[in-house]
């Protein structure tokens, strides 16, 4: 008998250490997942993860075994972890469009994206982010069904509103849903943050009615409150990136000029205008391979920056410097906070980074681009510079190739050694430098 109730006692003492020990994750496949999810009529929460991610064991290490995170996730949801990296983790990130580790999802039994978080975080926001979940499983309707609703002339502003943020969250097209939200709302609400922040989260396009609402908006920018502002400048930005593009994978050079367009619109300077427009026109004709654009670009460019001293270079990242801390002297910002410090930091050699940087990106596309021995010895003078400027793998290994090219294999041979140095230096993985010095040995790159 005594040895009953202390059988029993343990056994009791093990489900419940169990059921207070952190999340527990299902084991098997994604088909059985969702059909276990089916079955017990429970969203999924998914972690997915990959094995070099520090953000991703610590959050494993920590908030995941936590007793109140066990209980709340163990209840409410099917939990399941996977390696998005590996086997059928690698469809899944794909299917959910994973950008970033750890991503969180909350997926509902039909296989529907509910819910997304990203990164560490700590124990509250946690717990948050599942409320957020179950909120929306509330009144669940398939994407389905509400298209079915939208196509069917369904045009209530509610309506719109919630449709929109459904499909941005299930990764489609909601342009269209956009669009008809901004004809069924007042004029007066388009200069509302929920609007604004609306617009920012989905715009997809510079030819659209909810970027005239913030070019309208933009003009205005001084005298909206900050939450506008953001949504506004962000809003602005994501829509000119999109179509950019989408100007390159169609090669749509009249679309391209559209955006230049919209960039002369909508920037507050012309300095800036300018540095933009360059920077779209030199990106476009790198990505399409224009080569007679970008050589005009890059050798024009490339040469105006050889033309700047180290010292010359000094002074503008300390005239940047200088400028931030007047303004932040004139808004009020705390100069000892970590966020000021670290904007501080960034800056230090600022103009010294950014123009070791271009000129290596100019180098290397002309390496890729270009055969004959003047333009190849035009780049490298480039990539010498970057070099002098900054030992950097990057800029170590981009003169390795041209001297490769050039047919000088002992300076190109030395050069990614020296790259390969200065990534085992910064904590880097050097196997593709090493492989690439393999290949440079034995001719066969």
């Amino acid at each position: 008998m005594k040895k009953y109730v202390f059988l029993s006692f343990l056994l009791n003492f093990s489900v419940f250490g169990k059921e207070n020990n952190g999340i527990i994750f299902y084991e098997g496949s994604w088909n059985q997942v969702l059909n276990e999810a089916k079955n017990k009529n429970k969203i999924i929460f998914i972690d997915i993860y990959a094995t070099w991610c520090g953000p991703c064991k610590a959050m494993s290490n920590t908030v995941f075994k936590e007793n109140r995170v066990g209980e709340k996730f163990n209840s409410a949801f099917i939990n399941y972890k996977i390696d998005g990296e590996k086997g059928e983790g690698i469809e899944l990130a794909r299917k959910y469009a994973i950008t970033a580790y750890p991503t969180y999802l909350f997926v509902h039994s039909s296989g529907e994206l509910l819910y997304r978080a990203m990164g560490a975080m700590p124990t509250e926001k946690f717990i948050l982010e599942a409320e957020k979940a179950i909120n929306s499983n509330k009144n669940y309707r398939s994407i389905v069904d509400l298209d079915k609703d939208f196509l069917g002339g369904k045009r209530e502003k509610e309506f719109l509103y919630d449709y929109i943020k459904r499909k941005k969250t299930a990764g489609q097209d909601n342009s269209k849903a956009l669009d008809e939200y901004l004809k069924v709302i007042t004029e007066s609400e388009y200069k509302t943050e929920k609007v604004l922040s609306l617009i920012a989260d989905n715009i997809s396009t510079i030819e659209s009615k909810a970027f005239e609402v913030l070019v309208n908006a933009n003009k205005r920018l001084l005298s909206m409150t900050n939450e506008q502002q953001t949504a506004i400048i962000y809003g602005i930005g994501d829509a000119k990136r999109a179509t950019f593009r989408k100007a390159v994978f169609t090669k749509d050079k009249a679309l391209l000029e559209k955006l230049i367009e919209a960039v002369k619109l909508t920037s507050m300077t012309k300095p800036t205008a300018e540095a933009e427009e360059n920077q779209f026109r030199y990106e476009y004709a790198r990505a399409t391979k224009d080569k007679e654009a970008f050589k005009q670009i890059a050798q024009k460019e490339a040469n105006a920056l050889l033309k700047k001293t180290f010292s010359e270079l000094q002074k503008e990242s300390e005239f940047k410097i200088q400028n931030e801390r007047n303004r932040a002297k004139i808004n009020g910002i705390d100069t000892t906070s970590y966020q000021f410090r670290v904007r501080m930091s960034a800056l230090e050699g600022s103009a010294i980074k950014t123009t070791s940087f271009k000129l290596n990106d100019y180098a290397w596309g002309f390496y890729e681009m270009f055969n004959s021995k003047n333009d190849l010895e035009e780049a490298l003078r480039w990539a010498n510079r970057a070099v002098e400027l900054i030992e950097s793998p990057a800029n170590y290994e981009t003169q390795a190739h041209l001297f490769y090219k050039l047919d000088r294999k002992k300076d190109a041979i030395e050069a990614q050694k020296q790259a390969i140095k200065m990534a085992k230096k910064q904590g880097g993985n050097t196997d593709e430098l090493e492989n690439t010095l393999k290949k440079m040995k034995k001719e066969q790159l």
